[in-house]
């Protein structure tokens, strides 16, 4: 009976200080996300500029450069685009960058606001649509790193302690 008792204590705790560590790892995942999507807006910047490509064609070269599920993102907006062409695209924007869940609400509107006004205007005016959104992003960045300096090891013990009380109230 002693036995089980440890057994599920040490069970109980490794799954509380489990949950911990992925909350955790949320927070840096916003960060690594958001970090992403500047190198993607800037590539595609940089396609824009010199190579003068579509828009469909720039998102898919410059999204293979991504490693986060933005990549996937991306991915499922090209297909949109390619599908669908203009009519459809705002839809699959808002419902593709929704699935972005380590984000807030406020990084994914500017997220999706950024990748419907491209291709709307001229080439000058997107390229001061994606500045405007690198440097909003760029402080949502910092607020991040900043968040998840002061919360990341604050997840990771409460876990742990949770489950330590879950064990000492219950077994």
């Amino acid at each position: 009976m002693l036995l089980i008792k440890i057994i599920l204590g040490i069970v109980i705790v490794c799954i509380t200080g489990h949950i911990g560590i992925e909350m955790s790892n949320m927070l840096k995942a916003r960060e690594e996300i958001l970090t992403e999507y500047i190198t993607f807006v800037t590539l595609v910047k940089n396609e824009m500029i010199y190579m003068r490509d579509t828009l469909p064609h720039a998102f898919e070269i410059c999204r293979q450069k991504l490693k986060t599920n933005l990549k996937d993102v991306i991915g499922a907006i090209v297909v949109d685009m390619e599908k669908y062409g203009v009519e459809k695209v705002d839809i699959s924007i808002e419902s593709n960058v929704n699935n972005l869940d380590a984000l807030e609400e406020e990084e994914r509107q500017i997220i999706s606001s950024t990748l419907k006004n491209l291709g709307r205007s001229d080439v000058d005016s997107q390229i001061n649509i994606i500045n405007n959104s690198i440097e909003v992003v760029k402080r949502q960045i910092k607020e991040a790193i900043d968040k998840k300096n002061k919360n990341t090891k604050v997840y990771k013990t409460v876990g742990i302690i949770t489950g330590l009380i879950v064990v000492v109230i219950f077994i």
